[in-house]
C-alpha cells in the first residue's frame, strides 16, 4: 500500500488536554464518532462507528502520554488497514498537532478514499478545535448521509475529475464518463468534492437530481435518481 493524509495544526489548550481529547473514549466520541472506544495502551483495542456506516476495529500500537498515539484501523469504512499517527508538540501558547493516517492503496477507488479522508479530516479537526477551545461539541462531522452518487472522483486543477461510475447510481442514470469534470449539480457551482457531500445529506434516495459537466470541450447537462447509502 502506498499514500497517506498529513494535517498539522495549533489547538489553544495545554497538551494534556489534547492528549486526552485523542485518547479517552466520551472525548473522542464529542469530535471524531459518535461511538468510539478506545484503550490507549500498547495493545489496547479500539472500535469507532460512524452510522451507517460499519464499525472500524483497531489497535494501538504505540502510546507516549503526551507526545505519540499510533493505532491501525481496519476495514470497514476503508477496504484495508491503515495506520494513524498523531504527534503532540508544546507551541507555546497551545499544542501543536499532526495527524498523519498511511496505508493507502493505489486506483481509482483508493485514491478517491484518500482525498474524501483528507476533507474528512480537515473537517473532523474543525470540530475537535472548537470542542476543546470553546466547549462546544457541534457533532457536524456525524450529519447522516441520506443517499448516494456512485462515483469516484480525483481533485485536479480544473475542478473534480470522475474516474470511475459504479452501475444502477445516479452518476449512471446522468450518463457520466470518466474524466468527466463536475461543473454544477441542481444549478450550484462544484469546485471540489466536498461541494456534493450537501447533497448526499440532505435529499434522499429517489429524488432525482440534475447535474452540468465538461466533456469533450462542451458543457453536457442530464439528470438521475439518488440510490439509499449502501
Amino acid at each position: 500500500m502506498s499514500g497517506q493524509i498529513e494535517q498539522t495544526f495549533v489547538v489553544a489548550v495545554p497538551v494534556e488536554r489534547a492528549w486526552q481529547a485523542f485518547t479517552d473514549s466520551e472525548e473522542r466520541s464529542q469530535w471524531e464518532a459518535p461511538e468510539y472506544e478506545i484503550d490507549p495502551r500498547p495493545g489496547g483495542k479500539l472500535r469507532w462507528t460512524i452510522p451507517p456506516h460499519p464499525a472500524v476495529d483497531g489497535e494501538v500500537l504505540e502510546a507516549e502520554p503526551g507526545r505519540r498515539l499510533v493505532a491501525t484501523e481496519g476495514t470497514g469504512v476503508l477496504d484495508g488497514v491503515t495506520r494513524v499517527t498523531v504527534t503532540f508538540e508544546d507551541a507555546g501558547t497551545g499544542t501543536r498537532i499532526t495527524v498523519v493516517q498511511s496505508g493507502f492503496g493505489t486506483g481509482a477507488a483508493w485514491q478517491d478514499a484518500l482525498e474524501s479522508h483528507r476533507q474528512g479530516w480537515a473537517r473532523a479537526l474543525r470540530d475537535l478545535v472548537l470542542y476543546l477551545e470553546t466547549g462546544v461539541a457541534s457533532r457536524r462531522f456525524f450529519t447522516t448521509w441520506r443517499s448516494q452518487l456512485g462515483l469516484c472522483l480525483a481533485d485536479s486543477p480544473a475542478g473534480v475529475r470522475v474516474t470511475t461510475v459504479q452501475p444502477d447510481s445516479w452518476a449512471a442514470d446522468a450518463g457520466l464518463q470518466p474524466d468527466d469534470v463536475v461543473l454544477f449539480v441542481d444549478g450550484l457551482p462544484i469546485y471540489d468534492r466536498t461541494d456534493l457531500w450537501p447533497f448526499q445529506m440532505a435529499r434522499r434516495a429517489g429524488e432525482a437530481l440534475e447535474v452540468v459537466v465538461a466533456r469533450a470541450g462542451t458543457q453536457v447537462k442530464s439528470r438521475g435518481v439518488l440510490r439509499a447509502r449502501a
